[in-house]
């Protein structure tokens, strides 16, 4: 789907530097946490600064990569048709992610759980307005937090239809349990 406005401005130009220079001061100074040793060491190959398991980016390199990031890139699913180009003009729209609580008419506001979960996802890929399910709808408070992640996946690939893109992508990481 094609926007025919072009992008919303959501900052001006003082406000977008104001973000920028508050991220910047982020990587730069107090550095982001990360647990995978191969992640670091493409960091340090950049020249970002590693202690431990903290990187500090530097302004070159972030500035040397958003020179090599693409306007947009095309998510393919399953089903070619479904093809999804994100950036420049395009819109796609998706759920929301992570909200702890629900809320209906009948049942009124109330924690999350799994038969939510699987709702949205059916109602998402019922709905031809929905392109991308991103993470987790909602989070199904009932299951433990370590996990619910796994169910979450497994609702999604079972309810998946070729209406919608859902990317997928879980790191070694996740799989040695050691976070």
């Amino acid at each position: 789907m094609e926007n025919p406005h072009g992008t919303l401005q959501v900052l001006d130009d003082e406000g977008l530097s104001t973000v920028h220079a508050a991220s910047m001061r982020v990587l730069e100074e107090l550095g982001v946490e990360l647990w995978s040793p191969e992640a670091r060491k493409l960091f340090a190959d950049a020249g970002a600064i590693v202690e431990d398991e903290v990187v500090r980016v530097g302004r070159d390199i972030v500035e040397a990569a958003l020179a090599t990031a693409p306007a947009s890139f095309t998510l393919t699913s399953r089903n070619p048709a479904k093809q999804l180009r994100v950036g420049g003009r395009s819109m796609a729209f998706g759920l929301v992610a992570g909200p702890a609580a629900v809320h209906d008419e009948i049942n009124g506001r109330r924690s999350s759980n799994m038969a939510d979960y699987e709702n949205f996802i059916r109602l998402a890929h019922y709905f031809n307005a929905i392109h991308i399910i991103g993470n987790q709808v909602v989070a199904p408070m009932e299951l433990p937090a370590n996990t619910r992640h796994l169910d979450a996946y497994r609702a999604n690939l079972v309810l998946q239809t070729c209406r919608t893109t859902a990317p997928r992508s879980a790191g070694a990481g996740r799989s040695t349990g050691s976070r």
